[in-house]
């Protein structure tokens, strides 16, 4: 493969995505057409096409970075119990708030979440260990189905309110809650 083409493609991806960030925060995602999006980020339909099909493609793509973005961090800080995990998830989202707004105005925070499962097994392993992985590997989908499924409900929560709480708060509430003999 030509490196160029490669590197040229990617960087034309960063910018549709961009354009596309840029676009709903005067649209609404449902009206945005292929055109605005080529004409702002100053590529041509044509290359929108060999790159994507749909507007929903491109928020799939810069999500997926974003993702990895986030297993970074994790890696980073070397995390490894389950609401250090939880912890560097909420610090992350709550970097990314003017996105998750955006996306909470646009209906769109569903997409979200789908990759946020995908990656939970990426995480998984890296906190844990490909050997455990593999020793609860019939439970484990159901497991990280369910714990994805709790921090994306709490992330609508918190979005919902505008994130005004800390995310180090969040948290802290949230272990008590559940350490709590009364709740």
């Amino acid at each position: 493969m030509n490196r160029t083409n490669g590197k040229i493609a990617e960087q034309s991806k960063e910018k549709i995505s961009k354009a596309l960030l840029s676009i709903m925060e005067q649209y609404d995602f449902q009206e945005i057409t292929i055109t605005q999006i080529s004409q702002e980020a100053r590529l041509s339909r044509k290359t929108f096409y060999r790159l994507f099909s749909t507007k929903t493609d491109v928020l799939n793509y810069y999500f997926e970075s974003l993702y990895r973005e986030c297993l970074i961090l994790i890696k980073s800080r070397q995390v490894q119990h389950y609401w250090d995990v939880v912890q560097c998830y909420f610090d992350f989202c709550e970097e990314h708030k003017s996105l998750l707004l955006l996306l909470k105005q646009h209906n769109l925070l569903t997409l979200l979440f789908e990759g946020s499962y995908k990656y939970s097994f990426h995480i998984f392993e890296y906190v844990r260990s490909k050997e455990v992985m593999d020793a609860f590997a019939l439970p484990l989908p159901y497991l990280l189905a369910y714990s994805v499924g709790g921090m994306y409900s709490m992330l609508l929560k918190w979005v919902e309110s505008g994130m005004d709480i800390p995310s180090s708060m969040l948290i802290t509430e949230l272990k008590k809650g559940f350490m709590s003999p009364n709740i």
